[in-house]
């Protein structure tokens, strides 16, 4: 998910047996995900809020501010219109633009996504990525909105 920081809510089921898991993606380019399980009460509630029917798919693209920017009936098979989205939004460019001044940069950026760059270990990454202060495991920067 390159350097977004995103939230990303999952829900499945109906009634006492709907459930779901909310794992937020920091911005800092660590490979760590925090989850927490959602109870089917909370699901509810969200499913509510959002005027989401549990019998279909759907996926919704909610911006900070807690308003729905896009709704998405079906499945994408990519998300690349979805990032455009995100990265076009003000708090987004906010982002980038502090990322840009601390030399942060997402290598799938670079090189087309997941599996575009041949010939070194870990596709979507360059040679020696991993000597980069970012991806070392004591680095921890918080950002706050």
């Amino acid at each position: 998910m390159g350097l977004r920081h995103l939230a990303v809510l999952k829900m499945v089921g109906m009634g006492v047996d709907a459930n779901g898991v909310l794992e937020l993606y920091p911005i800092n380019g660590s490979s760590s995900v925090e989850r927490e399980d959602l109870t089917s009460g909370l699901v509810k509630d969200i499913r509510n809020y959002f005027q989401v029917s549990p019998e279909y798919f759907s996926m919704l693209l909610v911006g900070k501010d807690g308003n729905v920017k896009s709704w998405y009936p079906s499945p994408m098979w990519s998300m690349a219109i979805v990032y455009d989205l995100i990265d076009s939004m003000q708090l987004r460019r906010q982002e980038m633009a502090i990322q840009q001044s601390l030399g942060m940069r997402c290598p799938e950026d670079e090189y087309g996504g997941y599996g575009y760059h041949h010939g070194y270990p870990h596709q979507g990454y360059e040679e020696g990525y991993q000597d980069d202060y970012r991806h070392h495991e004591g680095y921890y920067h918080r950002y706050q909105d």
